[in-house]
């Protein structure tokens, strides 16, 4: 008899069954089974399914690429540090890398396997449909990544001598997204609408849905604006691009219809309501599918990363967002984000406040970003480069400790820098998303849940999928719908580049801008080279008054993004030479 090594995992972090969890564990031996015990065994399936969901790479604000973030390789934010920068000169992807087969081999000897297996059979057509959403999930991971890939569907076993008989080529790009969306479509047919409390946090047909709708939106866009090459294996043809935003605009239909989501409304204060969705625990009306955190079993350090230097433990400030984002938050007029630092005539506009440079920016802003002079648990951001002497010559900060030659009682850099050295911000802003108000954290030990599907996104893929199949009413109807509910002026028409930028700041911070700019096919424009922009204050000593500069951050280093970087290179071609590598590598 075959026996099969399980990662186990406690259950109770993710589904909350931890009596049969420890049933299962109390098993001898703990790690190498009988394998027809675990498919007889209905606590034995379940830890094998926990494995799964562990096994999917959701991209969560938890994840730190060599503790950074996706968006560090976007407009969207940069690492705060020089040392490991991953920009300069050109964006180093390496760790982007995820070749999901070991994953996919696991998920496949669970199709196989559960098909015999003599459990209750209402039992196995939910894993089976379970499993299906966990293959699209791998398959969708490398395909947004690579373009086409192998499509390995059946276990494969390893005699000794059959190497050259398990070597696969390349699907084109197509077949992998329509695949996908299949996968999708078996999930949908197999899973239940809801669970009871103990379950909440497995995959409903509504995750699968919201899957194929990001997917197939992925798929639209790479046919409409990507170039076919590798006779497809890269590339979709243009031509099929309706009919992939069609399904994906159907696929969100699904979930707004069912009438089991809405965009999250608990709090009249649109900043503390939107700032609230992201640390709520349970499963609110805006959650469709949510990776779950409870500390100390299953938790992570974003809390511990991102906080600013007087609030830190130790270390900190790893994400600088950029004067782009915060600019791409509009005013509540509807009017453009630009932040006024001059006035007409070009003279320096001097406010009373750090803060009053941003009244009546978008409500998002304030719940997404910490700004100078933000309220923050129980004390202020004190952000400044220096200050501005008596005689009108500026005094700048070159580390925390610095004190003001004219009033060695102040700070020059203030307590939370523009300085050039430490944990410090290098654009003046730093997150306030998915943080805890009340708290610092400990390392590993952050509990903020993380949405991997929410129904705001699913509007906006709704409206960018009718917007581009011409639908430009229905597009607004559902961008209004999240506009209204931020606090902000409702649109009277449409572009594209208003889906574009809504989609930038309703879903900043949560992973999903880099893979807009890919697909998109705008990433090797918006980052040619550029060196992203800071907010720089300095206090005016005599009046208490502050000014702002615009400059490009303080580290000063540029992003490129290369147009062969649309897809990664592909792993494993040296082993296997019926795989073909992407171009440019």
């Amino acid at each position: 008899m075959k026996s099969i090594k399980l990662l186990v995992l406690s259950l109770c972090g993710l589904f909350s069954m931890s009596s049969c969890v420890n049933d299962f564990l109390d098993r001898d031996p703990m790690d190498i089974i009988s394998e027809d015990l675990v498919w007889s065994n209905e606590n034995a399936v379940n830890a094998y399914m926990a494995g799964m969901y562990e096994d999917m790479f959701v991209e969560p604000h938890a994840w730190l690429i060599n503790w950074g973030t996706l968006g560090h390789y976007t407009d969207e934010s940069m690492r705060s540090y020089s040392w490991g920068y991953p920009y300069t000169p050109v964006l180093d992807l390496s760790s982007l890398q995820q070749w999901e087969y070991n994953k996919i081999r696991i998920a496949n000897v669970f199709l196989q396997n559960i098909q015999t297996s003599t459990l209750n059979e209402d039992l196995k057509q939910r894993w089976t449909a379970e499993a299906h959403f966990v293959r699209a999930f791998h398959y969708f991971t490398m395909a947004k990544r690579y373009g086409g890939v192998p499509l390995i569907k059946e276990v494969q076993e390893y005699t000794g001598n059959n190497v050259e008989e398990l070597k696969i080529p390349r699907n084109t790009e197509e077949e992998v997204w329509n695949f996908i969306a299949e996968e999708c479509d078996l999930a949908i047919a197999g899973l239940p609408e809801s669970y009871g409390s103990t379950d909440q946090f497995r995959v409903t047909k509504y995750a699968a849905a919201a899957l194929k709708a990001r997917a197939l939106l992925y798929a639209g866009s790479i046919s409409r604006y990507g170039t076919v090459q590798l006779n497809g294996l890269v590339g979709i043809p243009a031509d099929k691009a309706n009919d992939f935003f069609k399904r994906s605009m159907e696929a969100s239909d699904m979930i707004i219809k069912s009438g089991k989501f809405a965009l999250f409304n608990q709090d009249p204060d649109p900043a503390a309501n939107y700032q609230q969705l992201f640390l709520d625990k349970t499963m609110n009306s805006e959650a469709i599918f949510v990776k779950a955190f409870a500390s100390p079993d299953k938790a992570h350090n974003f809390d511990y990363a991102m906080a600013a230097p007087s609030f830190k433990i130790d270390w900190g400030t790893n994400t600088s967002p950029t004067l782009e984002l915060v600019e791409s938050y509009e005013y509540i007029d509807g009017t453009p984000g630009t932040l006024k630092t001059t006035d007409a005539s070009g003279n320096l506009i001097y406010y009373e406040n750090a803060e009053d440079i941003f009244k009546d920016k978008d409500p998002r802003f304030f719940a997404s970003i910490l700004y100078p002079g933000s309220p923050w648990q129980n004390g202020e951001l004190e952000v400044r480069r220096g200050i501005i002497k008596n005689d009108g010559s500026k005094e700048a900060a070159s580390a925390f400790t610095d004190v003001f030659s004219e009033d060695p009682s102040m700070k020059t850099g203030g307590k939370d820098g523009l300085v050039m050295a430490g944990d410090c911000s290098r654009t003046g802003f730093y997150i306030k998303k998915f943080m805890d108000p009340t708290n610092r954290v400990e390392m590993d030990r952050s509990e903020t849940n993380f949405m991997v599907f929410r129904y705001a996104e699913t509007l906006l893929n709704y409206a960018e999928a009718a917007f581009e199949l011409g639908l430009k009413d229905q597009a607004l109807q559902k961008v209004n719908e999240v506009r209204k509910r931020a606090g902000i002026k409702e649109k009277n028409s449409l572009t594209m580049d208003d889906i574009r930028n809504e989609r930038r700041v309703e879903l900043a911070f949560e992973n999903l801008r880099y893979w807009d700019l890919v697909r998109w096919r705008v990433a090797s424009k918006v980052m040619n080279n550029t060196t992203f922009s800071a907010l720089i204050p300095w206090l005016d000593y005599k009046t208490k008054k502050y000014v702002f500069e615009k400059s490009v951050n303080t580290l000063n280093l540029p992003k490129t993004f290369l147009d062969k970087q649309y897809y990664l290179e592909i792993p494993g071609v040296a082993q296997n030479d019926l795989l073909e590598q992407n171009p440019g590598y």
